[in-house]
């Protein structure tokens, strides 16, 4: 065993009751020692001869405490920022705002019938037979006119099923 790895050993407990003074924590503190003298093990070519090893161990400590500290403070922003990007909402890009208003002239071409099961099962995503039960009429029915009225849509905005696949 060499003199540093002796010296490092003495010392422990005087690393503990500074590592338990930052973190107010007896598990923090003992993983903060535990990466302090890993860090010091890994690093010990950088220690000079000559010089306090206790200082060198209690900066290098308070520096990985700091660093740690600034690293949960850092996380907690970026997860603070994603819940706050979450409920902020981006309005739709000039293509989309477009074909918005293209598919609403559109769907004022089609029949009563036909607008009211699309408004109702493809904007208000009702079930087909909530839908039926309302307007008396049979789930057949609905579903036909739902098949009629979106393929009108399709013909009147010039739309083929290889173009919907895409989009």
């Amino acid at each position: 065993m060499s003199a540093f790895t002796s010296d490092l050993q003495t010392l422990l407990p005087d690393l503990n009751r500074f590592a338990r003074v930052l973190t107010r924590n007896e598990d923090d503190a003992y993983d903060l020692v535990q990466d302090c003298v890993e860090r010091a093990l890994r690093k010990q070519e950088l220690f000079q001869t000559g010089t306090s090893l206790k200082s060198w161990l209690f900066t290098l400590m308070r520096n990985i405490f700091i660093s740690q500290k600034r690293r949960v403070a850092l996380d907690k922003r970026y997860v603070t920022g994603l819940k706050e990007e979450s409920h902020t909402t981006q309005r739709a890009g000039q293509v989309s705002n477009v074909f918005l208003k293209e598919t609403l002239r559109a769907m004022n071409k089609l029949s009563m019938g036909e607008r009211q099961v699309i408004f109702a099962l493809g904007i208000h995503e009702g079930s087909q037979h909530d839908l039926a039960r309302i307007t008396s009429e049979p789930v057949g029915t609905v579903k036909s006119r739902l098949c009629r009225g979106r393929a009108h849509l399709r013909t009147i905005l010039g739309m083929d099923m290889e173009q919907l696949a895409v989009a």
